[in-house]
């Protein structure tokens, strides 16, 4: 089994992980808004620490709320601050200039062009930034559907794939008379979208480990499949298949930005014996 070059958790991912557990341990209730990062492991290892997750700041009465990996949008902070609520922040450094820039393009007059799904929470934060002048598209044929522009600005969610920010550039440039952009896909899914490439050559069966929610993750099995290979997104190990082995004689394994180490190794084990 050939394990991907690029594996286990990315900086952002490590930082809000490791800030979750740090407040666990003042004795304090802690509150993760949303899930911290989109891993299912990750989220029982905190549930085991005490670490209970809310959808609404509404829904905290009381204790620490951590700010998700993904980052909020600015009314989020405010209603946070207006219950009177600790916060520990543990947006992605990555995210927290995203938000910079969205908010600097609106501050400047221009429509904000966001690259990216519409419900994910990191779109969901820097929508709250981008003023009342903004789009979402996450398709070739949503954007081929904006209008002529006078002045348009251009972000993307980081987990967007580089290729679909090159397409999405190109085309703003073609339609609006003065176009600014801030490149805020994240070079280290870049890193593991390329390693997830490299494994496709090398491999005849790809295994994704990762959360089903987990934008990233999902973009390494859709980078795979377009390799023509067949890839199977699993969360843990007792999802494999003996049948996908059958007849296949190199596998390769790559974890999304936010799958622990120990998971990915559990999947290789379990991977190894079925195919022997």
């Amino acid at each position: 089994m050939l394990l991907a070059r690029e594996n286990g958790f990315c900086f952002g991912v490590k930082k809000a992980v490791e800030l979750t557990e740090a407040a666990a341990e003042s004795g304090r209730k802690v509150t993760n808004l949303g899930q911290v990062v989109h891993n299912p492991k990750i989220s029982e290892r905190l549930a085991a620490r005490g670490v209970r997750v809310a959808s609404r700041v509404s829904d905290i009465d009381e204790g620490i709320v951590v700010v998700r990996a993904h980052g909020v949008p600015p009314e989020t902070r405010a209603a946070i601050e207006a219950r009177g609520l600790a916060c520990v922040d543990a947006t992605c450094s990555l995210v927290l200039r995203a938000q910079r820039f969205t908010k600097q393009l609106a501050d400047e007059g221009y429509r904000v062009i966001i690259l990216g799904t519409p419900e994910h929470p990191e779109v969901v934060g820097l929508r709250g930034f981008a003023g009342n002048d903004h789009v979402i598209v996450e398709s070739k044929e949503e954007w081929e559907k904006l209008p002529k522009l006078k002045r348009a600005g251009v972000v993307s969610q980081s987990t967007q794939p580089p290729w679909a920010f090159r397409e999405l550039v190109a085309h703003v440039t073609s339609i609006a008379q003065e176009t600014k952009v801030f490149n805020t896909v994240c070079p280290v899914t870049v890193k593991r979208q390329d390693a997830a490439t490299e494994l496709s050559g090398e491999s005849d069966l790809i295994i994704v480990v990762g959360g089903r929610n987990s934008a990233n993750t999902r973009e390494l099995a859709n980078l795979a499949r377009l390799q023509g290979r067949v890839a199977h997104h699993i969360e843990d190990a007792r999802e494999l298949d003996p049948a996908w082995f059958a007849g296949v004689e190199r596998v390769g394994l790559i974890g999304g930005c936010s799958t622990p180490m120990d998971t990915l190794l559990e999947v290789k084990e379990r991977a190894e014996a079925l195919a022997s």
